[in-house]
């Protein structure tokens, strides 16, 4: 190559890494990191980052993107393509696959592969819980009530049969500055205490339809189903939800509350109530925190229908859930009234609504306002496939 030509190829990558610079905040710097396979992108330095990208692009084989599944929730980029094209030129992404595809969980819920740093390593413990997200090198859980961090390390994984999704009690300390934690003890395993869990063997099961009801207020609703149900009244104001948590303790089901954005009199009934997983956020809560709290819940109940256990997920006010999803991504390419990641995160977590021969089920039970009636995903989706009910 003569001295113009790379004289125009150094412009042409200085142009490049200021559009890069320019075009994307520093999550979408992350995943065109992650994608292109730079190790340990969310522990880089914005420039940092964007001069990796950049030696990814000229000096590697870029055409091999790939998405990890595994790690910290970040914000998928769908058009990772596009945007390569934009910031590259068409002649580093030609053979990229242009094929478009419909977007699935897995694209939106995209993981970092971290490790943890060791700078200040605290001899105190502290009393933690949360699900279990597993990477390829590390395990970590995001503390249900404080969201912070708690590695788990690969010797207790294996040594307790620790797996994605299981819900844990553990004793951790403090390792750095950056309030990330290091489990010690394990205590409790999806709710039983570890000195007498049990190697169950569990039967796969086949789906069935169950003729199994729980009641909510005035309703009969199927277990291992989908159950809509249009409220006038705040959980607070009578005693409905209180008697059916009662109610699923009783008969052996475990409770998962999932309610953002909520308003503080529910909260002290949530809260008040021992015998469930609480993953519920308060009124003006951060919006990452509400993702957190559903892809927690999704997990959790994909594990416990693994293990063959009977668990109801009781959304409280559907619509602002899927409203707190859509402030977590901005995405100008809609195609429904609702973000279109928004859409799949919450699909996923119908999806989960089935009962196995085996006695497993998750049994979803959704509550919305009357005003919230017209809502397009109410109306097209969740109508669809929803048993209504109506206080």
């Amino acid at each position: 190559m003569d001295v113009e030509s790379l004289m125009r190829r150094q412009e042409n990558q200085d142009l490049r890494r200021q559009a890069l610079d320019a075009e994307l905040g520093i999550f979408e710097l992350r995943n065109v990191g992650r994608a292109l396979g730079v190790i340990s992108p969310t522990t880089k330095k914005r420039s940092e980052l964007i001069d990796l990208i950049m030696d990814k692009i000229y000096n590697t084989d870029c055409t091999k993107v790939k998405v990890s599944k595994k790690g910290r929730p970040c914000k998928s980029l769908t058009n990772i393509n596009e945007i390569l094209a934009k910031v590259t030129g068409s002649d580093i992404i030609d053979s990229l696959p242009t094929q478009r595809r419909p977007l699935k969980y897995e694209d939106v819920v995209v993981f970092a592969q971290d490790v943890p740093v060791f700078s200040e390593v605290d001899d105190k413990a502290d009393l933690f819980s949360g699900v279990i997200r597993k990477t390829d090198i590390i395990a970590y859980l995001i503390d249900t009530k404080l969201g912070t961090k708690i590695f788990i390390a690969k010797r207790e994984m294996d040594e307790f049969r620790l797996n994605a999704g299981d819900y844990v009690e553990i004793m951790a300390s403090k390792i750095n500055s950056q309030e990330e934690y290091l489990a010690t003890n394990i205590l409790k395993v999806n709710g039983e205490d570890i000195a007498l869990r049990r190697n169950r063997i569990i039967e796969a099961g086949q789906p069935i339809i169950s003729m199994e009801k729980l009641v909510f207020g005035e309703h009969e609703v199927f277990c291992g189903r989908r159950n809509l149900i249009q409220v006038k009244s705040n959980i607070f104001e009578n005693d409905n939800f209180v008697k059916f948590a009662n109610a699923c303790a009783q008969n052996d089901y475990a409770l998962i509350t999932l309610s953002l954005n909520t308003g503080f009199e529910d909260r002290i009934v949530f809260n008040s109530i021992s015998s469930m997983l609480n993953m519920t956020t308060s009124y003006g809560s951060g919006f990452d925190e509400g993702f957190n709290k559903v892809i927690d819940t999704i997990a959790y109940a994909e594990r416990l229908l693994q293990i063959g256990r009977k668990c109801v997920i009781f959304v409280s006010d559907i619509i602002s859930l899927i409203n707190t999803l859509d402030r977590c991504f901005d995405e100008s390419d809609l195609l429904h009234e609702h973000k279109v990641k928004s859409i799949v995160i919450v699909q996923k977590l119908i999806s989960l609504g089935k009962a196995l021969s085996n006695g497993a089920s998750v049994t979803l039970i959704m509550t919305y306002r009357e005003e919230d009636k017209n809502d397009k995903f109410i109306y097209n989706e969740l109508n669809r496939v929803c048993s209504k009910f109506y206080e």
